[in-house]
């Protein structure tokens, strides 16, 4: 048996050698051993590291890892023996702990961003960001912490009743992306921002932008909430919109219900819904409706993991309609005058009645 091995080492045909080799008893195969490394050159390295591959025997293989040793003290180029299957130690890939929360804008148009990753098991680098709905990102804090500390900086803000706030987990990608998107309009934190995204750049989420929120899982049979109900919902109570003429545009407004003049309805609301149309049409309201678009994909995501999900999919279905940005801002600059609108008791009930008829 052993000639026969030995007539064949050299050749090419690595399959039949170690098939006839694994024939072998294991005292036959360490004489074989011994009798092969004799011929010290690259053919018996092949060869030894093929069997070692196929060996099952513990002994035998750490006798083929001395041969090739030996083999190699000699100055014989041999590869570093391969085994078949599974090694015996795994490389153990450490998963890390990446956390995302995201609010709704409380009644500072501000929201809060979280952004944590763990470093190391247990600790964490937090990302606290303050976002404003028109200026971007206006703070930033970064602090080294543990898992504890995380859990009672978000269950502070969670349950402070005081602040109005809805927090909930969003994808650590998505968080990622609003504060980047965020720094990138106030032109504030952005090496901080760069450093955070270069480090993470490795994980990958399903929410990563908000195109990807138009595709969440939603039933077939979930009915659409409307614009008008999602705009009255809870969370978007304490937003408000701002602009420069907002001042001028107020007592105008009133004007149209004063005192002097009594007017009806009809006609009342016809000069408001000019005065309105015409405050849609300044500059600044105008360059608002991109972020008005983003805070609606922001809420989609936010009421989607409220399990609202007929405000998620009403919010969805309204963006496919290019006018909804301007009539949510229409909806929030009506909403600011009528808060600012005197009160009934304030108001001269005494007045010159008009007849719209002549």
């Amino acid at each position: 048996m052993d000639e026969k091995i030995d007539n064949h080492i050299g050749t090419n045909n690595l399959t039949y050698q170690t098939e006839t080799f694994q024939k072998l008893s294991n005292k036959e195969k360490l004489k074989f051993l011994d009798s092969i490394v004799k011929q010290k050159n690259n053919n018996a390295g092949v060869f030894l590291n093929r069997i070692y591959a196929e060996e099952k025997d513990k002994n035998i293989q750490k006798h083929i890892r001395a041969l090739l040793h030996k083999l190699k003290t000699t100055g014989i180029s041999i590869e570093e023996p391969k085994t078949s299957g599974e090694p015996v130690l795994k490389k153990i890939e450490e998963k890390r702990a990446h956390i995302g929360l995201l609010s709704n804008y409380d009644e500072f148009n501000i929201r809060v961003v979280f952004l944590a990753f763990e470093v190391k098991k247990n600790n964490f680098i937090l990302l606290y960001g303050n976002i404003h709905f028109k200026d971007g990102l206006v703070d930033l804090v970064t602090l080294p912490v543990d898992k504890k500390e995380i859990d009672d900086i978000i269950y502070r803000f969670r349950y402070d009743i005081n602040k109005k706030l809805v927090i909930v987990n969003v994808s650590f990608c998505y968080a990622g992306y609003i504060l980047e998107e965020a720094s990138k309009r106030s032109g504030k934190y952005r090496d901080e921002i760069f450093q955070m995204r270069k480090i993470t750049s490795h994980v990958k989420d399903t929410i990563q932008k908000p195109e990807d929120i138009y595709n969440l899982e939603c039933p077939e049979t979930t009915r659409p909430m409307e614009l008008e109900k999602i705009l009255a919902h809870i969370i978007l109570e304490p937003f408000s919109l701002t602009w420069s003429s907002m001042e001028e545009d107020n007592k105008a407004f009133n004007l149209t219900n004063s005192s002097s003049l009594i007017l009806p309805p009809y006609m009342i609301e016809e000069k408001r819904q000019a005065l309105l149309k015409s405050i849609l049409e300044k500059d600044d309201i105008k360059l608002i409706f991109p972020y008005i678009r983003r805070m609606l994909e922001d809420y989609a995501y936010i009421f989607y993991n409220l399990k609202e999900l007929p405000y998620y999919k009403g919010i969805v279905n309204c963006l496919q309609d290019p006018t909804t940005p301007s009539n949510v801002a229409l909806y929030f600059i009506r909403k600011s005058l009528e808060e600012n609108e005197p009160a009934d008791e304030d108001k001269d009930k005494e007045g010159i009645i008009i007849n719209p008829y002549g």
